[in-house]
């Protein structure tokens, strides 16, 4: 993301609270940039959550699916410390024939401290191979990104 472009988060997205602990923390008293994954998981949670699909262990059993995770980045912007309240927005910024590319953006306040993309794909659960993402997923997937606010 270039300096002049900022981050449209959209009104659709899903967002979750986090404050950072001790265990957070690198040797030079800043969150460790591996915390980032932890944080995706906790907006990825949620948004699942809103969507009706909470993680529980049946909740892509039914379905006949896994939702593996195949790709994975983030762009660091500023550092977060101990005890700063963070807020994280999770949304799909593609859903395709058989994956979904969820954006990040990690906040404090208003400032973007990072943001970054995960690619899941759906799976069939006996033989790993990509399958269409199940209908009920879809369908929930595109009601929340056709609601405005």
């Amino acid at each position: 993301m270039n300096k002049k472009e900022t981050l449209q988060i959209p009104p659709y997205a899903v967002k979750a609270d986090e404050r950072i602990r001790w265990s957070d923390l690198d040797a030079a008293g800043i969150m460790y940039f591996g915390q980032y994954i932890r944080l995706f998981e906790i907006g990825e949670t949620e948004f699942f959550r809103v969507l009706g699909f909470p993680y529980t262990n049946t909740q892509f059993e039914d379905l006949g699916v896994w939702m593996l995770r195949v790709n994975f980045s983030c762009d660091f912007h500023s550092p977060a410390y101990i005890d700063d309240l963070l807020t994280i927005y999770c949304w799909a910024d593609t859903i395709g024939g058989a994956s979904i590319k969820l954006r990040f953006a990690v906040q404090r306040d208003s400032q973007l401290l990072g943001d970054g993309t995960c690619t899941i794909v759906s799976v069939d659960r006996v033989n790993k191979k990509a399958v269409k993402i199940p209908d009920e997923l879809r369908s929930a997937l595109e009601a929340l990104q056709s609601r405005k606010s």
